[in-house]
């Protein structure tokens, strides 16, 4: 072993951490927590309909869709929801010509093999406190979405993603005031808590000049990012207005784009078992492993145009067209951190500083259309639910990344409500198909990060430290290959007027 330990100071040059940071960024901005990152909708009753929901708006769930319909419910309400996810994500990497042995090289498909979520609650209570034309509400919810995955460290997607686990809430005040029957308005006003984040990928550690190993290497890491950030800032502005009995129309925005800063340990794991090298990190001198990580959820917008169908006073039916555009190209960067911290190997290497990472992501603004409405199959009763939307991709094909692929998606949804005099029950199940991405490997924009490259931009055609079968770029694409997502949704709601 002591030959490796010889080998190590060499290996793992000055560059080493920072780009490590690097990799870190990149794996934390594809996992971000909404938008084109979400999936589905949240709420029994709205996710029915496809989450043509922004102009009915009328029950608690309001309080995310649109505040303004709150001042539909009457007297105190209490509102209990879970959302029950099964996510079906496959990845093959694209087969390759292994230079280093001179042969082709297939891959073998990887799963997420934590697909089951069983945890996606929203808890709200609602009251008007005996007021005619007030509205009042508190709550807290997970977004939509899925918090964990766990792929193969050994397999095609390791130099992606390995693990994921991220957890946030959203904690809600709201009020709404109405005209009338007329027009209403409402505002909720979020406290955001990424309560974890659990974030690792592998990175390559060689350093020997004009040499890419794009399988696997001796010095590859798994570099894991855990921490949290218990402090965001959110809002949601919304208003309807029914001009007639049949004909309803609404807006609603998250006019406050959220600004998350985690503060985050990093830890670097060899995966080779025959490698014992370690890393150690440290600040003025002391051990230290903090970084903090940063990113901005960004706004979004909701238009909801409503046809009702009346039989005398009651409801038969509704229709309701939704348009949704959330402005993805505001997350220009993700950053990483490290605050002075220095890294060195085995204790032997000389310290190495770790500066600010600016990772760009590169995504798009995205606009889905969903139409979704109710029938009142038995008056006061029965209430049956149907809907369908369609979404643009956030992530252009070459950025595809196996954690969020965030292509173009196609869903539909079913579900039904059992009313029993103030207590009511909603159930509904919805599929989401991610339109398929193939990536070539000649296409692809993700990189293995072989931290202490040489081998640097922006042309990446150096032949003394660039490998030659890799000119013009900095190693081996690696998110080339066959993206197919699935999922499935059922949610459960209980909720009681008193």
């Amino acid at each position: 072993m002591s030959c490796k330990c010889d080998i190590f100071p060499q290996r793992f040059p000055g560059g080493f951490t920072s780009a490590v940071l690097v990799v870190i960024g990149c794996a934390i901005a594809s996992s971000g927590f909404a938008g084109g990152i979400s999936v589905g909708d949240q709420g029994a009753v709205a996710a029915g309909r496809s989450g043509a929901f922004v102009a009915k708006a009328d029950d608690p769930s309001a309080i995310e869709y649109n505040p303004a319909g709150l001042t539909g419910l009457k007297g105190w309400n209490i509102y209990l929801s879970n959302r029950f996810a099964y996510a079906s994500e496959r990845y093959k990497r694209a087969t390759i010509w292994d230079y280093d042995n001179a042969e082709i090289h297939p891959f073998g498909e990887v799963s997420n093999q934590k697909p089951w979520q069983l945890l996606g609650p929203m808890l709200a209570l609602t009251t008007d406190f005996g007021l005619k034309d007030w509205s009042f509400a508190i709550g807290a919810y997970a977004p939509a979405g899925i918090s964990s995955q766990e792929f193969p460290r050994d397999g095609g997607q390791r130099y992606m993603l390995t693990y994921r686990d991220t957890k946030i809430l959203y904690y809600n005040a709201s009020v709404a005031w109405k005209l009338s029957d007329v027009f209403g308005v409402g505002l909720s006003l979020q406290w955001v808590d990424l309560a974890q984040l659990d974030l690792r990928l592998a990175v390559n550690g060689d350093v020997n000049p004009a040499a890419v190993s794009p399988i696997s290497h001796f010095f590859d890491m798994e570099a894991r990012v855990q921490g949290a950030d218990h402090i965001g800032v959110s809002g949601i502005l919304g208003m309807w207005y029914r001009p007639s009995p049949s004909f309803q129309m609404a807006f609603s925005s998250r006019f406050i784009p959220t600004k998350l800063e985690a503060d985050a340990t990093l830890t670097l794991v060899p995966l080779d078992e025959d490698n014992n090298g370690s890393v150690s990190t440290q600040r003025n001198g002391t051990s230290a492993n903090d970084v903090v990580f940063s990113m901005t959820l960004p706004m979004e917008f909701r238009a909801g145009f409503r046809y009702i169908h009346l039989r005398g006073q009651q409801e038969l039916f509704d229709v309701e067209l939704d348009f949704r555009y959330e402005l993805w190209s505001q997350m220009e960067s993700y950053r990483v951190d490290g605050t002075g911290m220095s890294a060195s190997i085995d204790g032997i290497s000389e310290p190495v500083s770790v500066g600010l990472i600016v990772v760009p992501k590169n995504w798009k603004n995205t606009f889905s259309v969903r139409l979704g409405g109710d029938f009142n199959a038995i008056e006061n009763r029965l209430k049956l639910r149907a809907g369908t939307f369609w979404e643009t991709a956030a992530a252009p094909n070459e950025y595809a990344y196996v954690d969020f692929l965030a292509s173009t998606r196609i869903g539909a949804s079913l579900g039904a409500s059992v009313i029993l005099g103030k207590f009511e029950m909603a159930l509904s199940y919805t599929y989401v198909i991610e339109v398929p991405v193939k990536v070539h490997e000649t296409d692809g924009k993700i990189y293995q990060q072989v931290p202490g490259s040489r081998c640097k931009g922006p042309d990446y055609d150096d032949p003394t430290f660039c490998d030659a079968n890799y000119q013009g770029q900095p190693s081996a694409t690696v998110n080339g290959g066959t993206y197919t997502n699935t999922y499935h949704f059922t949610s459960l709601a209980l909720s009681y007027r008193f």
